[in-house]
């Protein structure tokens, strides 16, 4: 009966569409209130390799090799979502690619994952910022920052930073992006970028 219950559980996180887990994501998909048994089904799970510790209560399912980091960051600091470098990349607006993953929180912080080696870091960024949608693409298992709001993010952590392409970006919707912040320093870059296109 307890293998028919353990193989119920992992069946159960094999057709998540997730598989990067919290132990509280374990904990509501087992329906597990009681910590003392969440913790020996975890151990459990990590004792037949099915599930795997990639860092201090964060867990895979599946080989390490598959894991999207995108997915990972999310996990590793919540809430947060991906920007800076690490957007302004996958947008195809700076053409130099960074090994760490850098993302949004409402702390600073970096991590390093436990079985790759592979750095995250975390910018903060005020409340009222943070948690303003404007310009943030929902990817289902990840947040991420579009081209606008990257590129915004970007200049309020580092004034005067070069972007390579700019072609893809809407003008009006980067304008809109930097009155949020309410930083005229990031407003004013925002408005020399949109002259020199024009």
């Amino acid at each position: 009966m307890m293998i028919n219950a353990n193989l119920k559980k992992i069946e159960q996180l094999l057709v998540s569409s997730q598989v990067v887990f919290t132990v509280q994501d374990l904990a509501i998909l087992w329906k597990v209130s009681n910590k003392t048994s969440l913790y020996s089904n975890i151990r459990y799970y990590l004792g037949t390799g099915r599930l795997k510790k990639i860092h201090k209560g964060v867990y895979v399912v599946g080989e390490l090799d598959d894991i999207n980091s995108f997915e990972v960051a999310q996990k590793l600091i919540i809430p947060s979502y991906i920007s800076h470098y690490t957007a302004l990349a996958t947008h195809g607006i700076i053409f130099q690619l960074y090994s760490s993953i850098h993302s949004m929180a409402l702390q600073s912080k970096q991590l390093t994952m436990f079985s790759k080696n592979k750095k995250f870091v975390y910018h903060k960024l005020k409340e009222k910022v943070f948690y303003n949608m404007l310009g943030i693409e929902d990817k289902k298992k990840y947040l991420i920052a579009g081209p606008e709001r990257a590129i915004c993010d970007s200049l309020y952590l580092a004034s005067g930073l070069a972007f390579d392409s700019l072609k893809m970006i809407d003008f009006d919707l980067l304008k809109k992006v930097s009155k949020i912040y309410d930083n005229k320093r990031l407003e004013a870059e925002v408005e020399r970028i949109i002259s020199e296109r024009s």
